[in-house]
């Protein structure tokens, strides 16, 4: 698992280093698939699927019970987010360690996230960040398999897909 983990990381790197080359940089097609397959192998390297914004609008229309967490920063979500989320928030970059480390996590704990999950292991856990190329919930979808959960999805699209998608929108009174 950690040499997937590191071949991921390894291919964001390159596409990353890639793009500051102006003869090299991936563009239309060729981003989109790097971003596909670091997108996929995150998901299977973690253990976590992922979950469309037309899927998880047709969860809403089927009054299914999941949780919905939104991971950006408390100011992005208090800008927008979709309706019913719960923000709690995690790195930007992908945590490459096993352990979970509480200056890296601004000192919320484990212990909190677990709060947050319940102590129902199959609950539909859905984390949506953004948009694709966000780590945040990768992140999350990926501590809540090393927890336990089992029925954990990743919203890749996040909230710039959902508001593409035209699909209802909160915004926090300030």
């Amino acid at each position: 698992m950690k040499l997937n983990a590191l071949l991921s990381l390894l291919l964001t790197a390159i596409v990353v280093l890639l793009s500051g080359c102006s003869h090299f940089r991936p563009s239309g097609e060729r981003l989109q698939e790097a971003v596909s397959i670091n997108l996929a192998r995150q998901s299977e390297n973690a253990g976590y699927g992922l979950i469309s914004t037309d899927e998880l609008a047709a969860l809403f229309d089927q009054k299914e019970p999941f949780l919905l967490v939104d991971v950006r920063k408390p100011g992005d979500f208090r800008l927008g987010h979709i309706p019913g989320a719960i923000n709690f928030t995690f790195p930007k970059d992908v945590i490459m360690s096993g352990d979970w480390s509480d200056s890296l996590m601004k000192g919320v704990t484990e212990q909190d996230f677990q709060k947050l999950l319940g102590d129902n292991k199959g609950m539909l856990l859905i984390f949506s960040c953004g948009r694709t190329t966000c780590a945040r919930g990768h992140n999350a979808a990926m501590w809540a398999v090393r927890l336990g959960y089992h029925n954990v999805f990743r919203h890749p699209g996040g909230v710039d897909a959902w508001k593409e998608a035209g699909l209802p929108f909160e915004k926090d009174a300030k």
